[in-house]
């Protein structure tokens, strides 16, 4: 039984194109740009985890799910991307994740990610989301929302699991300081979770609850929901400037912005060429030094240089697909520089 959808962010997706409809500097047109990016990505993350869920127990009486719920709590915000129930009280605290290329566990438990160049540590999504679980868990006992039976609580079992895209890379040591079978891919959940319930011994049969109470339960949790308000103005310094005159920008997906020093290749003109043989046929790969064209020819590698045109600032490419961006974190800009064929 689905008992939330996910909450829509239209209206936020809107109030970040106006947002860029306002003049902003460069600065703030990349942090807006980077915000509207994320926001959308995150969207589409979220939902593809949702079909797999809202598949599997859309029609089941022994399942219960809660989409995107936000519980504000003794000054704590716990935002859970899925939370899941059966009749045995377990609550599967799922958070969605979307890793491009991957993510990568070690030993001690840190959590890095492959940017195209080399390994960058992140906040770690298993400590995030125990922080989550520790809120809800505390909104439950406070309000007494929890099931009992002949005057007793029934004991909540809260799993902590991290959701990876089934396109990312996920790569786990033998063992590390938490269970790293909580961390698998959007489609395997329903497997994992059909296990668990497998192993469930007989002792544990008094524990059901039925599937009546599962709801009762459940719609108490949606009732906990506060949907955030985000002041995306004042965020991004543009409280001050509504009644500025905007001019017209198209809804941005990609990051692009005028060059001011680096030509866009990748189109009929303006096109670079082999150092070694002057052919046009180049692709940007990546090798052990960077990026850089490989010739289609000769087989030969031209060296890739990008600048923002200001002094001292130290551009770099990025890559989405088949495009590659130069972006500049000291001023805040990035370009389409070049696209592969």
């Amino acid at each position: 039984m689905i008992l939330k959808s996910k909450d829509s962010r239209q209206s936020d997706i809107q109030e970040l194109n106006r947002l860029l409809n306002l003049k902003p500097t460069a600065k703030q047109r990349f942090l807006i740009e980077r915000e509207l990016k994320c926001l959308m990505s995150g969207e589409r993350n979220e939902q593809n985890s949702a079909y797999y869920l809202d598949f599997s127990y859309k029609d089941s009486k022994n399942w219960a799910v809660i989409h995107d719920l936000r519980i504000e709590h003794r000054g704590r915000v716990a935002q859970i991307d899925h939370l899941i129930i059966n009749r045995f009280l377990d609550v599967f605290v799922l958070e969605s994740k979307n890793y491009y290329y991957g993510v990568k566990i070690t030993e001690e438990g840190e959590f890095l990610v492959w940017d195209g160049k080399t390994y960058q540590a992140i906040e770690s999504p298993y400590e995030q989301n125990q922080r989550h679980i520790e809120a809800l868990r505390q909104a439950i006992v406070d309000r007494n929302l929890g099931p009992s039976r002949i005057g007793l609580a029934i004991p909540i079992r809260f799993r902590n699991i991290i959701l990876v895209a089934p396109t990312s890379r996920l790569v786990k040591p033998s063992s590390s300081t938490f269970d790293l079978s909580c961390v698998i891919k959007a489609d395997a959940f329903i497997s994992f979770a059909d296990k668990s319930v497998d192993k469930k011994s007989i002792i544990e049969a008094p524990k059901i609850i039925g599937s009546d109470t599962l709801r009762e339960f459940s719609e108490k949790l949606v009732r906990l929901h506060r949907p955030a308000t985000i002041d995306y103005a004042a965020k991004f310094g543009l409280s001050g400037v509504a009644d500025r005159q905007a001019y017209e920008a198209p809804p941005v997906v990609a990051i692009q912005e005028t060059p001011t020093s680096t030509p866009v290749y990748g189109t009929d003109e303006n096109r670079p060429v082999c150092r070694n043989c002057r052919s046009e046929n180049l692709t940007i790969v990546y090798g052990k030094y960077g990026y850089y064209f490989k010739c289609g020819e000769c087989n030969g590698n031209t060296p890739i240089r990008v600048s923002c045109g200001k002094d001292g600032h130290n551009a770099r490419i990025r890559k989405e697909g088949q495009k590659y961006f130069r972006e500049c974190a000291e001023c805040g800009s990035s370009t389409l520089y070049y696209v592969n064929k």
